[in-house]
């Protein structure tokens, strides 16, 4: 078996170019496709490690792409690339299954990073995406003063454990 496939679908051509620069230099073979029609035909045909879907896209949005393609992806872990202010559409994301996300602008070393830490998972590797991940990741979030993505990662928390107090 040879290195993970992952599949990138973004709109914007410099975004699909930076993450397949990104990805291709740790070792990681990338597709990239421009929308979510083209993103479910991929999914279809291959078998991707992780999928980083744009929640942002034209025609079929990235939160119809997760919901389209559930059934395709038991075996495929989603990052999503959001913009600032979508912050209940990454909680809606993650509720249907995505398992983190990359807020823009991001730097090459959050990518290898949140890459890595889903490849892990996918390969057997620690459960990283558990109540007690997701509340370290939020305090990781708030000590780095992005409350966005702190208030993201609470949400999935809850959403794992409701009954626990800590998150909220």
């Amino acid at each position: 078996m040879g290195a993970p496939r992952i599949l990138i679908v973004d709109d914007e051509r410099n975004i699909r170019l930076t993450l397949k620069a990104v990805l291709d230099a740790i070792g990681l073979e990338a597709d990239a496709v421009f929308q979510g029609e083209e993103a479910l035909q991929k999914l279809a045909e291959k078998t991707y490690a992780v999928m980083i879907l744009d929640l942002r896209l034209p025609g079929m949005d990235g939160l119809t792409v997760l919901r389209r393609a559930a059934e395709r992806l038991s075996e495929t872990k989603v990052i999503i690339i959001t913009a600032y202010g979508t912050v209940e559409a990454v909680v809606e994301a993650m509720k249907l299954g995505a398992v983190d996300f990359l807020q823009k602008p991001f730097e090459p070393t959050e990518v290898r990073e949140i890459v890595g830490r889903v490849l892990a998972i996918s390969e057997g590797g620690p459960t990283a995406f558990t109540y007690e991940n997701y509340l370290d990741l939020a305090r990781k979030s708030i000590a780095e003063k992005k409350f966005s993505a702190a208030f993201v990662y609470a949400h999935k928390a809850i959403f794992i454990n409701q009954h626990r107090p800590e998150a909220f």
